[in-house]
C-alpha cells in the first residue's frame, strides 16, 4: 500500500486514542484553570455580605471570589460568582463554566443536587461558555472548545445522537 496513505491513518488513529484517553479513561477532574489558579487575595466575606457588594464590582475581582469558593469546597456559589463575573466580559470566568459543564472535565461529585440543578454535564452548554471565552478574549478557551468538539466527534461517530445533533447546529 503507498506510505502517502498510511500517515493520515496513523495520526487520526493517535488523534483518537487520546482524545478516548482524554474522555473516557482519565475521568471527571476538577476543571483545569481551577487546579492552576493561585489562591486568591481577596476579604472573605459572608456570602450575604458579597451579594450585596457585588454590583459595582469588576469582573475579574468577582472572579477572585469565585475561585474562593470554589477552593473552600462550595462550587455552587463559585459557579454564580463565575456567572456574574463572565456577564462583565471576565473570559476566564466564562472558560471554568465552560469546563464545568464540559463532559471531560465536569466532577459530579461537586455538585450537591439537593442545592442545585447543576447535576450533569451539558456539551452544549460548555461551547456557548467556551464560544463567550473567546469573545471575551480568553486565550485558552479555543483549545478547550476544540477538544470538545473533537469530543463529539468520536461520540458521533460512536452512534451518539444527541452529539450528532449538537455538531449539527455548529455547521
Amino acid at each position: 500500500m503507498n506510505n502517502k496513505i498510511w500517515l493520515p491513518v496513523v495520526l487520526l488513529l493517535a488523534v483518537v486514542v487520546a482524545a478516548l484517553y482524554w474522555f473516557f479513561l482519565r475521568g471527571p477532574s476538577t476543571p483545569p484553570s481551577l487546579t492552576e489558579a493561585p489562591a486568591p487575595q481577596v476579604q472573605a466575606l459572608t456570602w450575604e455580605q458579597l451579594l450585596e457588594s457585588l454590583a459595582d464590582k469588576p469582573g475579574a475581582e468577582i472572579r477572585e471570589h469565585g475561585v474562593r469558593f470554589y477552593q473552600a469546597g462550595d462550587p455552587d456559589k463559585a459557579f454564580l460568582l463565575f456567572k456574574q463575573a463572565a456577564k462583565k466580559s471576565d473570559g476566564w470566568s466564562a472558560m471554568v463554566i465552560g469546563e464545568m459543564y464540559d463532559p471531560a472535565t465536569f466532577a459530579a461529585e461537586d455538585f450537591d443536587p439537593k442545592r442545585t440543578a447543576f447535576t450533569k454535564p451539558n456539551p452544549r452548554k460548555a461551547l456557548q461558555w467556551y464560544d463567550q471565552a473567546i469573545r471575551d478574549g480568553e486565550s485558552q478557551a479555543k483549545g478547550r472548545r476544540d477538544t470538545l468538539v473533537l469530543y463529539l466527534r468520536e461520540a458521533a461517530s460512536s452512534g451518539d445522537q444527541g452529539a450528532r445533533r449538537l455538531l449539527q447546529k455548529l455547521k
